[in-house]
């Protein structure tokens, strides 16, 4: 991945992002042909090692909880997991990386609400692998790798083929806060919520809202609200 420098990188990206927002879509499907939680790869600045800065085009590997990524030569390739990632900035999403990948959908200094999205393997034991796509309540099962396709040194227009093929996987959705992108997150629970927000009438914030703790835009209005 090419080293370059954050600001100019960041400034391209903040001009970029209103007219490209649009275009990003998460991928219908997550297969074993086609791992990957967006249907197409976005340019993006990955943060390492605390100053090493790299820019590529990303996706996240939602079946093994890793990023894959393109350069000049359009060859896929995967990050090391012995690499220390901070952050990767894309032009519609920021990402965590703590064992697992986050997406971030709110932060306000140092806090954050995050999403995981990952592959129940417990029902793809029950069924062989392949099963009609979904999606659940996060689970505590701590979840290992799947076999998917051999991406590694594929093209990426051959890769893109792909898309929408394969044996599809049922995926679980889960919710989490954190006040150090190093830490293990805590699920977004009331009880977090009100140790994240101690200033803050979470219980009546719920209320007052009538929002659910399952649904992705009612917890980024409590952080929000928390957030005031």
């Amino acid at each position: 991945m090419k080293t370059t420098y954050p600001f100019l990188l960041a400034v391209m990206f903040i001009a970029q992002v209103g007219l490209l927002r649009a275009q990003v879509k998460y991928s219908e499907k997550i297969t074993d042909k086609w791992p990957y939680l967006y249907e197409e790869f976005q340019e993006g600045i990955l943060y390492f090692d605390g100053s090493k800065v790299s820019k590529a085009s990303f996706n996240v590997d939602v079946a093994n909880q890793s990023l894959v990524f393109f350069e000049e030569d359009q060859k896929l390739k995967s990050i090391s997991k012995s690499i220390s990632i901070d952050s990767l900035v894309l032009v519609a999403a920021k990402f965590y990386k703590i064992d697992d990948m986050y997406e971030v959908l709110a932060q306000q200094g140092g806090k954050a609400l995050l999403q995981k999205v990952r592959i129940d393997l417990n029902a793809a034991a029950e069924t062989g692998g392949g099963y009609g796509t979904g999606s659940a309540t996060d689970a505590t099962t701590r979840l290992t790798s799947v076999d998917v396709a051999n991406y590694t040194g594929v093209a990426y227009e051959v890769m893109k083929l792909e898309l929408g093929k394969g044996k599809a996987f049922e995926t679980i959705t889960g919710y989490y806060l954190t006040d150090d992108p190093k830490a293990e997150p805590q699920r977004a629970t009331r009880n977090a919520f009100a140790d994240l927000f101690p200033d803050a009438d979470v219980k009546g914030e719920i209320k007052a809202g009538g929002l659910k703790l399952n649904k992705a835009e009612d917890l980024i209005e409590l952080f929000k609200r928390c957030s005031k």
